[in-house]
Order: C-alpha cells, then structure tokens, then sequence
C-alpha cells in the first residue's frame, strides 16, 4: 500500500470517526435539550393549574372547572386533562383515546413509546390528582428531521475530506520521493549530501534536519553514549537493591536460627526438641528458597558477576560429596564420586558457584531416591589457551522423571510434580539457576531419565587452568599461636565510634595500629613510615578510600606498590569489588567488622603461620555479617533476661555481646558513651542539612551514622540512614528529605535506649 493510499484512507478514517462522534454528540444533544424543556413545560403548566383549580374544586364548582380544562386545552400539543378524586374521574376534557388509555407516569422522553408523555400532579389541600398527556409527535419529527441534515452534511464533509487528502497526498508523496533518492545516495557516497529544500514546513523541516545530519554525526554518538550511561545507572540501581534485599531478608532470617540454636543447647523434653528440629529445618529451607530467589534475580538483572580465583576443583568437589554423606547414610543410600588421576585439581573460577551446582544436583538426587546409590563422575577434556572442560555426570537410581516433563525441568518456578499433594518441597528455582550458571561458565547441564529407574544429570564447565599456589586458609587449625605483635598496621577511618571499636579489637588481640582520619592523611603516613598491612574506609572526608589507595599506588617507593590494603565499606553492592580491585585493592570487609574477619585478612595477606584464635564457630559472610555472642549458652547466661528492660527492637544484644567478645566489657561503655556523643553532633549536621536540602551532606553523614550505629547495636537507625544514604546516591533526594523527622525521632530514641542499656552493666564472657 502506497504512502499516498495510506495518507487518504487515514485521513478518511479519522474523519468518519470524529463525525460520528460529533453528530452522536449533537443529536443527544438536541434530544437533553427538547426533552428538558419538555419537562420544564409540562412541569410548569401541570403546576399552575393546579394552583389555579384548588379553589374551584374546594367549593365543588364543577361548571368552573369545566371552563378552566377547556381553556387550557388550547395549549399546544396537550393531549387530554383529567380531574381525578379519590379514583373517580371528577372533570376531563380532551382525546378521549389517550383518556381511556391506562394512565401510567412517564419521567424519560426516551422511555415514551405511545406518542404522549403523561403526568400527574396533586392539588393541595384535596385528594384531587390533575393528569395531562402532552404530545411528543412534534418533538420526534424535528429531531428525526435534524438526524437527517447533521448526516447529509457529515457524507459531503467526508466526500471533500477524501478529495483534499488525495491532493495532500500527492503533494507529500512528492516531496518524500525527493528525501528517499537523497538518503540513497548518503547511504552510496556518504556523508556530505544536501537536499536544499528551502520550504517553511514540516516537510522543509524535515529536509534540513537531513542536511544536518550528515554534519551532526557526533551529537549522535554523544546522545547514544549518554544512553548507555543511563542504562549502566539503571543497572546499578537494581545491585543496590539486591545487596539492600539479601541484607534485610537474611539478617533477620539469620537471627532466627541463631534464636532456635541457642534453644537448642537448653533443656528440652522429646516433644519440644522436636519442634525445635521442625523450626530449624524450615527456616534453613525458607533461608534457601531466599538465597535462589536473590540469585535468580541478580541472574536477571545482569548484576551476577562469577569470581576468578584459584582453588582446588578435586578438593571442592570431594567437600560437597563429603557433606552428604550423613544425609546418604540417613536414608541408606550409597554415595560415592570418581574423580580419574587426569583431572585437573589447580583451576580459576568461581569455587562457590560450582559448589552451588554441585549441592543443588546432588541434593535433588539423594530427595529422590529412596532406594540404591548416588553416584558421582568427573571428566575432564583439555581445551587451547590453558582451558579445560570439565564434565559432572550425577547418577541415581530414583524415582525417574516422565518424558514429557523434561521439556520444562529447567524453567523458573517449576517442579515435575506441581499438585498440592506433592511430596518433596522446593521453590522450582534450583535448576534453573544451575542451567544459568553453567551457561556463565560457557557450558550447559542436560538431563536424561527413566521412570522408576533414574536419572543423570551432566554439566559441563569451561574453567582457565591454573599454577598459583592456592591459600587454605579455611583449614588452618584451630588451636593457633598469636600473631607477631611487631606488624605495623595502618587503619584510615573517619567515625571516631568505629576508630574506638577498631582500635579495641587490636588491642584484645595485643597488636599495634596507627589511625588516621581521612584518606589524605593515610598517604602521609604511608610517606613517613613502611606499614605490613592497610585497612582503609571507603567514605571519608577530604580524599576517601579509592583516592588514597590511587595514591599510594602511585608513590615512588616500589613497597607501596605491593602493601596490601583491604576496603572497609559499610556496603558491599554488587560491582564493588571489582572497583576496588581497579584502584589498586587487594580485598575488602563489610562493615561492621568483627575482630576474626580482621585476624583472618591479616593471615591471608601477611602469610603469617597461624591464626590467633578467637571463636572456631564465628562465621564469616562478606554481605551479612551474624554476631555470635549469646549464641554460647555460658555467655547467654551472662546476660540475664530479667535485667535487660531496654526497646530490643532498637539495640541488639547479640551485637553488644559479640563487642565483649571482641574488645572487653570494660572498654564497651566508653565505646558507648563516644558513638552517642558523635553521633548527636552528627544529627544536629543531618538536621541542618535536611532543613537546608543539602543532600551532598546528608548523603555522607547518613553513610558514617549508619556504619557506626550498626556496630554498636543500634540496627534499626542503621537500617533507616542506609536508606536515606541509598535514595541520595540514586538521585531520590527528595524522598530522602521525607525521612527527616523519622530520622530524628527514631536517633533520640535509640540513643536513649544504648545509654540505658550501658548503665544495667556488662559482664565479661566465660572463656
């Protein structure tokens, strides 16, 4: 279809659509209108007259009567009047076919099918009704007359409209035919062209929008770079919202099975140990169903970034088998793997993601299987470029899966049997989010099964072979000298609160740490003295974290290039740490900070033998970090439940504890006394900031408020400034600025309620 055809026939379209809309339109109009003021007509007559008969018919003068309906009858198109009392017809007057028509009351012209609108009115101080008929043969024809015209003229208008737009279009079809042969010979001999075509309409318009284009190129090239830019935001605003989703679901998931631990080291009889089990259980399944969803997510998001570091592929793999082998034994089943000599064991990728494939696929076997083996087999097939592909075959002998479910085991939030009654529990997320894995890894997982016999599932991995010496450091024994109190440490942090925490912790474990301010200072110090080993804060003031490590790196003495400097950052977002690693990192710990993370990057860098032991239980998570302390049952009970009558939503005791542990029960009061201090001159900054709208300060004060008040028990205030601090990074500052007086409120209280805590005391835990 011609352009010229298109023109005419969208033209015509829109025109017969509006004239439809405008003569619809104009006949209700007309018909509202004559049917209002029928009403008006028949409401007023009906009224009048019967003002004016009350009289005569209160002195029962009928002759009056008589006279009055005759003279009113002369008005035009009344049908009939009729003088009822009490059911009986006193006086009428009119045609007698609409007078011996039954009488029923119409209110809608529209709804007045006979040809008369009837109407009945009392008259006062009477039982005396006034019917009238008034005739609406006049009303239907001028409106039936008016449809006709208003269509008549709607077809002419749209005869002329169809003729005008076959000469638009003609005149258009012209003048694209011109800019069509122009961009051909753009698209042949390139940029330079000109149509010239000086016309002052859109179509000139047009025109000189070509001859610029060829001249503009590189305004294209900005806008499209400007775009990506945006996108890039938009991509990192979804990271942000992943780590602030895995940090707020898990904690308090965390936290719960933290609870339900400590229940369970108490007395419990049969029945109660019982539900214990039962709650752990589901809350360590509903803790999995939220790590896959948060995966999943960042998986669709494009914010999953797989690690590259070396490990041992045999020893990873053996770990996994080995951690279900009481699961095996539980139900009877046989578990073995195979991994042949030829197998790698030295490779870089990302350990834990494998690790991931492996529980997910093993897992899935054992559940289904109630009878046999699990076997597992390892292959490997050396590739160019130092690469190998490595095949994982998981066999059992299950209960198999149909054909005709194959097709969508590997969809998202879908299981083989998706009725109520199902046996086995799950999210439908597990192999989805191996199948997105192993294609991140350039392999893929496949599945090949048989009702009532089994099934094998093989994935395949591409992984860089490796020759670094790998750090085992997770094996390190637990009984351990400490460490050389001689290293030299340098620590840049501006909070005083966090400068006293850390500090603290050096001191328990009987090492020595210099304390800057800010970043400018760290390279100052850097300049004065050799230091074994840096921490350094992310957001500081005058020069922060990745500033100073630029700097560092780029001082003229060959040691600086190789201290090794490790992030403290109170966020750890997807992205974060490759940034780091761009300015010159070597790792990072997400605050707040416990003494065996530190203990534990001070072996790891500094290759020393052994770590200092602080508590063998104490888990590490680099986005949420769980306190420990009154996990023990001995140090719970240092901690009397009678005694603590503070808010716990607003200071969190295991937080409080775990600082014991780290520092000292006499040091925490003072540590207390200097975060309240700081943090209400930081308040009254954030107050002037809001009243001012300075988001630029409310953004780094909200920042420092929320690192120190996590580390010290205050996590709802943390909670609430790392959102403030989120919306400003975003660019949401004026929701920000909403959280103003609930900032201000929820501070005094929570500062309250940590002083009230500090004077009930603290004890020192039981070693």
């Amino acid at each position: 279809m011609s352009f010229r055809l298109k023109t005419i026939i969208g033209i015509a379209i829109i025109e017969v659509v509006l004239l439809v809309m405008l003569v619809f339109s104009a006949m209700r109009f007309l018909s509202q209108s004559n049917e209002e003021q029928l009403l008006q007509r028949v409401k007023t007559t009906s009224e009048l007259f019967a003002i004016v008969v009350e009289k005569p018919l209160l002195n029962n003068q009928i002759s009056d009567l008589e006279n009055l309906v005759n003279q009113l009858l002369i008005v035009e198109d009344l049908a009939y009047i009729r003088i009822s009392v009490d059911g009986s017809n006193l006086v009428f007057a009119g045609d007698k076919q609409w007078l011996a028509a039954p009488m029923t009351v119409d209110s809608d012209l529209s709804k007045t099918h006979d040809g008369v609108f009837d109407t009945r009115v009392p008259v006062n101080n009477s039982n005396a009704f006034i019917d009238m008929g008034f005739r609406t043969d006049a009303i239907n024809l001028m409106l039936k007359q008016a449809r006709q015209s208003i269509i008549t003229i709607a077809l002419v208008e749209v005869i002329l409209v169809a003729f005008f737009s076959y000469i638009l279009g003609n005149y258009l079809t012209r003048s694209l035919t011109r800019l069509t042969k122009a961009a051909n010979t753009l698209c042949k001999d390139g940029p330079g062209f000109q149509l010239h075509q000086h016309s002052k309409d859109e179509l000139g318009d047009v025109s000189r929008a070509f001859d610029a284009m060829s001249t503009k190129l590189e305004q294209s090239y900005t806008a499209l770079k400007h775009a990506r830019s945006e996108a890039e935001q938009a991509c990192e605003s979804k990271g942000r919202f992943l780590a602030s989703m895995s940090h707020e679901i898990r904690t308090p998931m965390n936290g719960v099975l933290g609870v339900l631990n400590v229940l369970e080291e108490t007395k419990l009889n049969k029945d109660q140990r019982k539900l214990i089990t039962t709650a752990t259980d589901s809350g360590h399944f509903l803790l999995s169903v939220i790590n896959d969803i948060l995966d999943f997510t960042r998986m669709e998001s494009n914010t999953l970034i797989l690690d590259n570091s070396p490990f041992d592929f045999r020893h990873c793999v053996e770990s996994v088998v080995d951690s279900f082998m009481p699961a095996a034994k539980n139900n009877d089943l046989i578990l073995h793997c195979y991994i042949p000599a030829q197998v790698p064991a030295k490779v870089r990728g990302d350990e834990n993601r494998i690790k991931q494939i492996l529980h997910n696929l093993i897992g899935n076997a054992i559940k289904f299987t109630q009878q046999g083996s699990v076997s597992i087999k390892i292959e490997s097939r050396e590739l160019e470029d130092q690469h190998v592909e490595l095949i994982c075959s998981v066999t059992d002998t299950g209960i198999g899966i149909k054909k005709h479910a194959l097709d969508y085991l590997f969809d998202e939030f879908t299981m083989v049997d998706q009725s109520y009654s199902r046996i086995h529990e799950g999210a439908g997320l597990g192999l989805a989010i191996c199948k997105r894995l192993t294609q991140m890894m350039d392999g893929n997982v496949t599945v090949s099964s048989e009702p009532e016999v089994g099934s094998t599932f093989t994935f395949t991995i591409i992984l860089e072979l490796s020759d670094e010496l790998i750090a085992d450091v997770k094996q390190t024994p637990s009984h351990a000298k400490p460490l050389d109190p001689n290293l030299r440490i340098l620590v840049a942090e501006d909070n005083r609160a966090n400068q006293l925490v850390i500090n603290s912790m050096f001191s328990h474990a009987g090492l020595h740490l210099d304390m800057v301010e800010n970043g400018r200072q760290a390279v100052e110090q850097v300049q004065k003295y050799q230091y074994d080993l840096i921490f350094m804060d992310i957001s500081m003031p005058e020069m922060d974290g990745m500033q100073a490590c630029k700097a560092i790196r780029a001082l003229d003495d060959p040691s600086c290039a190789t201290i090794p400097i490790i992030a403290l950052t109170a966020h750890a977002l997807t992205g974060d740490k490759e940034k780091f690693l761009e300015v010159g990192m070597n790792d990072y710990l997400s605050k707040p900070v416990r003494l065996s993370q530190l203990i534990e990057k001070i072996n790891l860098f500094l290759n020393c033998e052994q770590h200092k032991t602080i508590d063998d239980e104490v888990k590490i998570d680099a986005e949420v970090t769980q306190p420990k302390a009154a996990l023990n049952q001995k140090q719970a009970a240092n901690v009397k439940s009678e005694e603590i009558t503070v808010n716990k939503e607003l200071v969190d005791e295991q937080i409080l504890q775990q600082m014991i542990q780290d520092t000292s029960a006499d040091v925490l009061p003072l540590l207390i006394d200097h975060y309240v201090e700081e943090s209400q001159q930081r308040m009254e900054t954030m107050n002037n900031a809001f009243i001012e709208r300075n988001a630029e300060v409310i953004e780094f004060e909200s920042h420092t408020l929320g690192s120190s008040s996590l580390a010290l028990g205050n996590h709802v205030l943390s909670n609430l400034a790392r959102q403030i601090e989120r919306l400003c990074l975003e660019g949401q500052a004026e929701k920000a600025f909403e959280y103003h007086q609930e900032l201000m409120e929820l501070a005094q209280q929570s500062f309250d309620a940590i002083i009230h805590r500090k004077t009930q005391g603290f004890t020192q835990p039981i070693e």
